[in-house]
């Protein structure tokens, strides 16, 4: 997590915990709250560490999923975009 590999300036956890949810956009906040059965604001910070943790994790490994199975096929370019192209084969 950020937090283990950013110094804390001295912020006790709570605070930094308290900052960092109050920075989110509203819809990652809805979700740290669902998450929480509630609110964030009311969890311990060892709770709400867990919660953030188990969250970014799944993030992380669902943008990971996507990226893997990415569709391939044709590009479509237009006229302009295809005689550029070949003109670039061309003088190469």
């Amino acid at each position: 997590m950020m937090l283990r590999k950013c110094p804390n300036h001295g912020f006790e956890e709570i605070v930094q915990l308290s900052k960092f949810i109050n920075g989110l956009r509203s819809d990652t906040k809805m979700l740290l709250d669902a998450a929480a059965a509630g609110t964030m604001m009311v969890v311990d910070v060892e709770q709400a560490m867990r919660i953030i943790d188990a969250l970014a994790t799944t993030d992380y490994q669902a943008q990971h999923d996507r990226q893997g199975h990415q569709k391939r096929g044709l590009l479509e370019l237009n006229t302009a975009d295809a005689l550029l192209g070949q003109n670039k084969i061309l003088t190469q």
